[in-house]
Protein backbone atom coordinates (compact mmCIF):
# COMPACT_ATOMS: atom_id res chain seq x y z
CA UNK A 1 0.00 0.00 0.00
CA UNK A 2 1.18 3.54 -0.66
CA UNK A 3 2.55 5.65 2.14
CA UNK A 4 1.09 9.04 2.90
CA UNK A 5 3.00 11.98 4.27
CA UNK A 6 1.39 11.31 7.65
CA UNK A 7 2.50 7.64 7.65
CA UNK A 8 6.03 8.52 6.59
CA UNK A 9 6.40 11.25 9.21
CA UNK A 10 5.17 8.86 11.91
CA UNK A 11 7.67 6.22 10.76
CA UNK A 12 10.50 8.74 10.55
CA UNK A 13 11.03 8.14 6.81
CA UNK A 14 9.76 11.53 5.54
CA UNK A 15 12.77 13.34 4.07
CA UNK A 16 12.09 16.47 2.04
CA UNK A 17 15.78 16.82 1.15
CA UNK A 18 15.60 13.56 -0.82
CA UNK A 19 12.36 14.43 -2.60
CA UNK A 20 12.12 15.57 -6.19
CA UNK A 21 9.46 18.06 -7.27
CA UNK A 22 7.90 18.09 -10.71
CA UNK A 23 5.45 20.72 -11.92
CA UNK A 24 2.62 19.53 -14.15
CA UNK A 25 -1.01 20.24 -15.02
CA UNK A 26 -3.81 18.26 -13.38
CA UNK A 27 -5.44 15.86 -15.89
CA UNK A 28 -8.81 15.47 -14.17
CA UNK A 29 -10.75 18.40 -15.64
CA UNK A 30 -10.29 21.35 -17.97
CA UNK A 31 -9.61 24.02 -15.34
CA UNK A 32 -5.83 23.74 -15.70
CA UNK A 33 -4.68 23.58 -12.11
CA UNK A 34 -0.93 23.47 -11.68
CA UNK A 35 0.34 20.60 -9.55
CA UNK A 36 3.68 20.08 -7.87
CA UNK A 37 4.28 16.35 -7.55
CA UNK A 38 6.61 15.41 -4.67
CA UNK A 39 8.37 12.03 -5.01
CA UNK A 40 10.64 10.18 -2.63
CA UNK A 41 12.33 6.88 -3.51
CA UNK A 42 10.56 6.85 -6.89
CA UNK A 43 7.11 7.00 -5.25
CA UNK A 44 4.71 9.94 -5.26
CA UNK A 45 4.29 11.00 -1.65
CA UNK A 46 2.44 14.31 -1.94
CA UNK A 47 0.82 16.68 -4.43
CA UNK A 48 0.56 20.42 -3.81
CA UNK A 49 -0.15 23.56 -5.79
CA UNK A 50 1.74 26.86 -5.77
CA UNK A 51 0.23 29.58 -3.58
CA UNK A 52 0.63 32.12 -6.39
CA UNK A 53 -1.28 30.08 -9.03
CA UNK A 54 -4.13 32.20 -10.40
CA UNK A 55 -6.68 29.37 -10.36
CA UNK A 56 -5.89 27.30 -7.27
CA UNK A 57 -4.18 29.83 -5.00
CA UNK A 58 -2.50 26.85 -3.33
CA UNK A 59 -5.66 24.76 -2.95
CA UNK A 60 -6.64 21.64 -4.88
CA UNK A 61 -9.91 19.76 -5.28
CA UNK A 62 -10.18 16.24 -3.89
CA UNK A 63 -9.14 14.67 -7.20
CA UNK A 64 -6.09 16.86 -7.60
CA UNK A 65 -4.98 16.47 -4.04
CA UNK A 66 -5.51 12.73 -3.58
CA UNK A 67 -5.85 11.31 -7.12
CA UNK A 68 -2.14 10.48 -7.20
CA UNK A 69 -2.80 7.56 -4.88
CA UNK A 70 -4.39 5.73 -7.81
CA UNK A 71 -1.04 5.71 -9.61
CA UNK A 72 0.52 3.59 -6.89
CA UNK A 73 -1.93 0.68 -7.36
CA UNK A 74 -0.33 -0.91 -10.44
CA UNK A 75 3.16 -0.63 -9.02
CA UNK A 76 2.13 -2.91 -6.19
CA UNK A 77 0.90 -5.77 -8.36
CA UNK A 78 -2.75 -4.88 -8.45
CA UNK A 79 -4.61 -4.52 -11.70
CA UNK A 80 -6.27 -1.09 -11.78
CA UNK A 81 -8.22 -1.85 -14.97
CA UNK A 82 -11.98 -2.42 -14.74
CA UNK A 83 -13.04 -5.96 -13.97
CA UNK A 84 -14.49 -8.01 -16.83
CA UNK A 85 -18.07 -9.03 -16.19
CA UNK A 86 -18.49 -12.69 -15.30
CA UNK A 87 -21.77 -12.83 -17.24
CA UNK A 88 -21.96 -11.62 -20.87
CA UNK A 89 -23.60 -8.23 -21.18
CA UNK A 90 -25.44 -9.21 -24.37
CA UNK A 91 -27.60 -12.29 -24.77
Amino acid sequence: MFKTEYDMRAAGTWNETQQTQTDTICPYCGVGCELTVHAQERQIVKVSSPLDHSVTQGNLCIKGRFGWQFTQIREQGRDASPQKPSVPLHS
